[in-house]
């Protein structure tokens, strides 16, 4: 039983200190929305990756505050234009709407599905001059319940031209 939880214990520091960022709190993701926000970037092309249950990775057009384009990218480098039914998620106001519910889900009864009690680490990291979320790790100790995201490009005021799809 000590061998386990000294286990436990080495696993979460290198969980910590492997992702970096901070802890994910209304506070520290509210500040970071209110950098983005004031911010005032209306117009971003946006490249991010989420590894874990599903491995995606999209380039994201967004202009006058609108998602108008995006592209997923295959492991070959192809990219395809994606259709979700949701667009709204795949900007810097949809990682921040992800981060929104994941950090719901530890309120709830039986978090991420587990029980009440169950360890889950959530940490950011936000981009200190615009305030989006540069990375963000979801984890859900004891189980295979992981998800990161991590923004590979952020280019502020592109140009209204959104490229066609092609290799990245």
């Amino acid at each position: 039983m000590k061998t386990q939880a000294i286990g436990l214990g080495l696993a979460m520091i290198a969980l910590i200190a492997g992702c970096g960022g901070q802890e994910v709190t209304p506070e520290r993701l509210g500040a970071a929305r209110q950098t983005w926000q004031r911010a005032r970037v209306d117009d971003y092309d946006l490249e991010w990756t989420s590894t874990g249950a599903r491995n995606v990775h999209y380039r994201v057009f967004v202009r006058n505050g609108e998602v108008e384009a995006i592209y997923s990218v295959l492991p070959d480098g192809r990219e395809v234009v994606a259709r979700p039914g949701e667009p709204k998620y795949f900007g810097v106001d949809g990682l921040f709407r992800t981060i929104d519910d994941d950090l719901a889900q530890l309120g709830s009864a039986n978090p991420f599905g587990q029980p009440a009690g169950t360890k889950i680490v959530l940490r950011f990291r936000p981009d200190p001059t615009y305030g989006y979320p540069m990375s963000y790790r979801c984890d859900v100790l004891g189980t295979p319940q992981t998800r990161a995201l991590d923004v590979r490009k952020f280019v502020p005021n592109p140009g209204r031209a959104i490229p066609p799809p092609g290799p990245s």
